[in-house]
């Protein structure tokens, strides 16, 4: 039953929340200790390689994982420094619940290939998605305080670990935690589409973050459930990040420059603001902002429709390969639980969300 699996939503999430509770109190403790963290990063990476099939390519992966985490850590703050290890923390719980289910995450979440046309147009998606999300974050800002870009520059003189530490491990650990397991662990996908979306919102935990992480929680769920694809909200999510890295660590590049001046009747498109001077709202730039966003989101919902499509091609492609496939392989492959309980919030789901709250809360007037 949904309420005993190690893939329950309520029990993801609640545990989600705890471990970046204990995450952010554990990273504390250790970097007190020389090389505190470097030790605890070593042994995620040894449990991971234990939960995993063993196989070269297993160990290999793990290998190169802890490599890059040791590269990235390097250069960055205890701040950055914990995001990192929160992240690893995070995939070791994902791979200990899909091994507890005896599921594979690849196949319970539906990571599949992308072409080389679908690719394409999840670039241009991407583009649009940071317009649009870009206004929203402008708005936000009347009432909450940007605290990401004043983290982000103090990393900005580090390009590559940024890309690391704040576009690709994030992107990849929170696709599969809330468009992965929340959302496939839901029956009826509307609800699925809300709840992953809120739930993502909330962890961000600041209020700034969360109004424009609930918009694009919801196109992310929204991409999944049009593509069936968790590979393309991934690359969405990870260009995403990307673009606000690029215009962090390298805003004085002529592209860079050029971008962030770019704007329609004094709204700034890659750099959007929507108060003037003396910090009033500016109501044609609330007016103007808002029918680009839309139209921003209209042309990337269009393109995710066009790589669904493309997608559909592709699978009966697939099915008529899988049918030539003989008995002995079929019987090897991993059976995924199909989920037909309907979803119901309990205790935990409540706590995860009201912890949540609290900290967004009490961060908000300690900072």
């Amino acid at each position: 039953m949904l309420e005993n699996s190690f893939l329950n939503p309520n029990k993801i999430w609640f545990m989600i929340v705890l471990l970046h509770i204990i995450g952010s109190v554990l990273v504390s403790l250790l970097g007190i200790f020389p090389f505190g963290i470097v030790i605890a990063t070593t042994g995620i990476w040894f449990l991971l390689a234990n939960i995993w099939e063993r196989n070269l390519k297993n160990i290999g992966i793990c290998i190169a994982g802890w490599f890059i985490t040791i590269f990235t850590m390097h250069s960055l703050n205890i701040s950055f420094q914990g995001t990192v290890l929160l992240n690893e923390i995070l995939l070791l719980y994902v791979c200990w619940c899909c091994k507890k289910a005896y599921v594979k995450p690849t196949e319970y979440c539906h990571l599949k290939k992308v072409s080389l046309k679908s690719t394409f147009f999840i670039v241009i998606a991407a583009i649009v998605l940071f317009v649009m999300a870009g206004y929203v974050n402008a708005c936000s800002m009347i009432v909450f305080q940007n605290l990401l870009d004043v983290s982000l520059k103090e990393i900005s003189g580090h390009p590559l670990e940024a890309m690391i530490a704040v576009a690709i491990m994030p992107a990849l650990i929170e696709e599969v935690l809330f468009r992965g397991i929340i959302y496939r662990g839901i029956s009826d996908k509307k609800i699925a589409i809300f709840i992953s979306a809120i739930t993502f919102a909330l962890l961000h935990m600041n209020f700034n973050q969360m109004c424009y992480a609930f918009v694009m929680g919801l196109f992310f769920a929204v991409v999944i459930y049009i593509t069936d694809n968790l590979t393309v909200s991934i690359a969405l999510h990870m260009l995403f990040n990307a673009f606000t890295v690029i215009l962090c660590c390298f805003p004085s590049t002529k592209v860079i420059r050029t971008l962030l001046e770019y704007n329609i009747a004094g709204y700034h498109l890659f750099n959007p603001g929507v108060t003037n001077m003396q910090g009033g709202i500016e109501i044609s730039l609330v007016l103007i902002g808002g029918v680009i966003a839309v139209v921003s989101m209209l042309i990337a919902g269009y393109l995710v429709f066009l790589i669904g499509k493309e997608g559909k091609v592709e699978k009966k492609v697939y099915k008529t390969k899988e049918k030539k496939e003989t008995r002995m392989q079929t019987a090897k492959r991993m059976v995924i639980p199909a989920n037909s309980e309907k979803w119901k919030p309990n205790a935990l789901f409540f706590a995860g969300s009201g912890l949540c709250i609290l900290i967004t809360i009490l961060y908000e007037i300690l900072i």
